[in-house]
């Protein structure tokens, strides 16, 4: 599991920069993941920054809004100047206030970034599973012959 965490994490970042969801670079460079193990399983979380949070999942309607100033700053990466002679500081403003009000519907980004892996993951996790049954077969036939 050790190994998939840095391929996923890496599957992220480039499907944000090609989805052009990547504006200053920030976002995806709070990707982060870790292996965690219970007594019935192992996995790895996937996790980054409450930007990345929301562009995962998106925001509910009716929440407060994102404040005005990650919006300007994120027009201004984006290149994207105000409209109808509105300041930048208001355009983020009214955009902000939108988003708040009405929501913003997630881009679900570990699913669509794994989509793109998964079949090299799944091809490498199921060789190191047939290798360690053989290997544990051949142990525990080892020690039963007399």
């Amino acid at each position: 599991m050790e190994k998939y965490g840095p391929k996923i994490q890496e599957a992220i970042k480039t499907y944000m920069g090609e989805a052009g969801i990547n504006a200053t670079g920030q976002t995806a460079s709070s990707i982060y993941s870790n292996i965690f193990e219970t007594t019935n399983s192992i996995g790895i979380a996937v996790g980054g920054s409450k930007s990345f949070t929301v562009l995962h999942t998106g925001r509910r309607k009716g929440a407060t809004p994102p404040p005005s100033t990650s919006i300007e700053s994120w027009m201004k990466a984006k290149g994207i100047g105000p409209s109808s002679g509105r300041s930048l500081k208001s355009a983020a403003f009214a955009i902000a206030r939108a988003i708040g009000k009405n929501g913003y519907k997630g881009r679900n980004i570990s699913y669509q970034a794994s989509l793109r892996i998964m079949n090299a993951l799944l091809t490498d996790s199921s060789a190191a599973y047939i290798k360690d049954i053989e290997q544990h077969i051949k142990n525990s036939t080892s020690k039963n012959v007399n």
